[in-house]
């Protein structure tokens, strides 16, 4: 349900950026491409740790999920 809203507010937020300041949208969309870029190569650089973190992170979601879906 939490999710639902939260998604709601983004689409309101983007929406009314779209409608009434395209411009400064334009500008947050290159500020964020520029970081992506950065980020990207840091995870490329470190790989293997980000892969593994990614691996054992899964495990607990999978874990939690299961856990609560017994409990």
């Amino acid at each position: 349900m939490g999710f639902l809203i939260i998604s709601g507010v983004v689409a309101l937020i983007f929406g009314v950026l779209l409608l009434l300041a395209p411009e400064g949208l334009r500008k947050m969309n290159m500020q964020a491409n520029r970081l992506m870029s950065d980020l990207d190569n840091l995870i490329y650089r470190y790989r293997q740790g980000v892969g593994i973190c990614l691996l054992l992170s899964a495990a607990t979601l999978f874990f939690v999920a299961y856990y609560l879906c017994k409990a």
